[in-house]
């Protein structure tokens, strides 16, 4: 019984926690290299000079961490639907009705007893869902659909389709409202246990957002003139330098 308080949740409970934080952690180093590439054609003032080549490699494989970022999110979607209760949401669930009553008392296969003494138990379903419980369902409904639908337009027959101005509008504007939306899920739910450690680590509620609030910070500026402007001109040509080399020359 050494700690089975604690290893009893690891089948589904710890591993559901675990591919919700790897899914939302992929998903933003989807992200996180084309931020990374964006700064640093501001910084050269061109987009003709070559990314390193770990950075190269890492544009190459979004798709790929996408695919399986995917697969995390389905699995963690699957799991979280399949344990919904309030012994393990009570945020999901309104305020409990607490009756006193007698209960069965009894361990393993053999008979129940009732209980000499009256016990306090909880019953849920006469209130509404608290707001927070809400926020955290829809956010990661919405935030999943979104997912799927990025999953999708990946497809070659389905991009094939698409013109570049659609296939941009999907894969970047609805990639980061899903960013930004299953990070509300996150937070909606471990609120009040963000800041609480863990075996003297932060709780799993805030490392999980270390990376995606990384790279929605550097994405932030990029997305704000004037320097979205020079962005987008570097991208379409601009090369700041020129003038100054022809001088020199």
């Amino acid at each position: 019984r050494f700690l089975w308080d604690l290893w009893n949740h690891i089948p589904m409970v710890n591993t559901n926690q675990t591919l919700g934080i790897h899914a939302l952690n992929t998903l933003a180093l989807c992200y996180l290299p084309g931020v990374i590439a964006g700064w640093l054609q501001i910084y050269r003032g061109t987009k003709y000079s070559r990314f390193p080549a770990w950075l190269d490699n890492w544009l190459k494989m979004r798709k790929q961490l996408g695919l399986l970022m995917l697969f995390a999110a389905s699995i963690h979607a699957c799991l979280s639907v399949a344990y919904m209760s309030p012994t393990y949401h009570g945020l999901v669930y309104g305020d409990p009705v607490e009756a006193s009553a007698y209960v069965m008392e009894g361990e393993g296969w053999g008979p129940k007893t009732e209980s000499l003494n009256r016990t306090t138990i909880k019953v849920f379903g006469t209130e509404k869902m608290k707001w927070r419980g809400e926020c955290f369902l829809m956010t990661g409904v919405f935030g999943f659909a979104l997912v799927v639908i990025l999953g999708i337009t990946s497809l070659p027959s389905v991009t094939a389709t698409l013109s570049w101005k659609e296939f941009a509008f999907i894969q970047s504007g609805l990639g980061w409202t899903a960013l930004i939306f299953l990070c509300a899920h996150n937070m909606f739910l471990g609120w009040p246990y963000i800041n609480a450690p863990s075996c003297g680590i932060p709780s799993s509620y805030q490392y999980a957002l270390y990376v995606p609030f990384l790279t929605i910070l550097m994405k932030l500026p990029m997305v704000v003139p004037p320097l979205s402007n020079h962005l987008a001109n570097i991208r379409t040509g601009y090369v700041r330098n020129v003038i100054k080399h022809e001088e020199t020359v």
